[in-house]
């Protein structure tokens, strides 16, 4: 289960977590209210082994942070008779008290009824915690199920009480907005084609109307033997995919012929009425930590020059890396998953043919698998260039011809450098594409 709210993010805990957590249990006032005051002597070794063994059916753990900083644990336990048993600890003594526990368990709690099907959700809490009993039966509506004094013994052989709560899902009315991230299943394949269909539609850099090919692409992705399912993520939103992102293998080819394996992305797609929301970039993120555990080293990809560096890509010139003919330009980016990632690695960048072998006979028929749509007819080049001063115009003489879209491969860096462009064309482009739909440039505090 791997949820995001904001700033909050609730993921499945990976080996890598495990000397974090460690640190966590061997902490005895962090532990004190679990009754282990002198901390759990947890290794990390034999944690890293656990962790490859949870499992949703079963028992899992997670990890919260909030603004990407660890601060704290969430478990769910499948005991049978569709009842999962919960717990959640904030470790980070300076994220406690603001809150963020009612959140937390808000979102975590509707997932598990919406998500995983459980029925029912019990927990406990010691009877000295006030705060949590409050929360837990003011805020999120949980019944006290019994309150059994003198439970169980501490690490100090003290005697301490317990109370009970449970929540049924016919009891349970709260409706919190949240991404929920999982794996794509084999029932999500035409879904997620339309999908990106309905996201690239409208993505076409020539002036003849032509339908998109990117769901054709993601369908011929999935039998390549570059595709990796276990970096297929898709994105829901109120129980419904909203959005998708997919992984190949591809190559690096240095000077002497050694190949160097990497990763590209794509399609990356978002439902046009979900667009800039952060979901894309929620898809990227929490794939990139996957993908650096799974063992890959970089994400190198053709795309948005001013977009994809917000999320941390720099050009591929900047690491010795060209694209398959040895060009480089501002759209080829690289994002190095580790510090030194690409130390060394200079050469060529070779992705699977399929991204490039897509008939247009192939596009249409397949295409007649979709409910039909009307023919994107592309906006001319020249509602920017009408609207730029004579010698801005005379710079974007070369893209006469071309859809709008064209700027979504060129970056403000690449534009800014032309003749005959100042900070006033800059921000005409900007309210230009902004008029027809999109976003472009560097963000405002990066402009000229």
């Amino acid at each position: 289960m791997n949820l995001i709210h904001g700033n909050l993010t609730i993921r499945n805990a990976r080996p890598s977590d495990a000397e974090q957590l460690c640190t966590w249990w061997n902490d005895g006032k962090i532990m004190a209210h679990a009754g282990f005051p002198n901390g759990l002597n947890e290794q990390p070794d034999e944690n890293r082994e656990a962790l490859v063994t949870n499992s949703d059916e079963s028992f899992r753990i997670h990890i919260i942070e909030h603004k990407g900083k660890p601060i704290g644990e969430m478990s769910h336990r499948n005991i049978g008779d569709g009842t999962a048993e919960i717990g959640i600890k904030i470790c980070d003594f300076t994220e406690q008290e603001k809150g963020l526990g009612t959140k937390l368990l808000t979102i975590f709690i509707d997932a598990l009824f919406k998500y995983h099907d459980y029925e029912k959700i019990v927990l406990s809490t010691n009877k000295k915690n006030e705060r949590a009993q409050h929360v837990y039966k003011n805020k999120l509506g949980f019944k006290l199920v019994e309150i059994k004094e003198n439970d169980w013994q501490d690490q100090l052989s003290e005697w301490q009480s317990s109370v009970y709560y449970e929540l049924a899902k016919a009891d349970w009315h709260m409706t919190p907005s949240y991404l929920h991230l999982r794996i794509e299943k084999p029932e999500d394949y035409f879904e997620v084609e339309a999908i990106t269909r309905e996201a690239h539609w409208y993505g076409n850099w020539g002036m003849e109307p032509q339908i998109t090919d990117t769901h054709l692409l993601v369908h011929r992705l999935r039998l390549c033997p570059s595709y990796i399912p276990e970096l297929h993520y898709i994105a829901e939103l109120d129980g419904k995919p909203v959005g998708h992102i997919m992984y190949c293998i591809s190559k690096i080819v240095d000077e002497a012929d050694k190949a160097h394996e990497a990763l590209t992305f794509g399609p990356l797609s978002v439902l046009p009425g979900h667009q800039s929301q952060g979901i894309g970039k929620a898809l990227m993120q929490y794939t990139f930590s996957e993908a650096k555990d799974q063992g890959y080293r970089a994400v190198l990809i053709f795309g948005h020059p001013d977009y994809y560096p917000r999320v941390g890509f720099r050009r591929a010139a900047e690491f010795g890396i060209t694209d398959s003919g040895g060009n480089s330009y501002d759209p080829f980016m690289a994002y190095p998953l580790y510090d030194g990632a690409l130390d060394g690695i200079k050469g060529r960048f070779f992705i699977d043919p399929a991204y490039n072998d897509l008939a247009e006979d192939d596009i249409i028929a397949f295409d007649k698998k979709f409910p039909p749509k009307d023919m994107h007819i592309p906006i001319s080049i020249n509602a920017l260039i009408d609207r730029l001063t004579p010698p801005a115009k005379t710079a974007f003489e070369g893209l006469k011809g071309k859809s709008l879209m064209i700027m979504q491969t060129k970056s403000q860096r690449e534009i800014s450098a032309m003749d005959g462009i100042d900070a006033e064309a800059i921000e005409t482009i900007r309210t230009v594409m902004r008029e027809h739909g999109h976003t472009w440039g560097e963000p405002k505090h990066n402009a000229l």
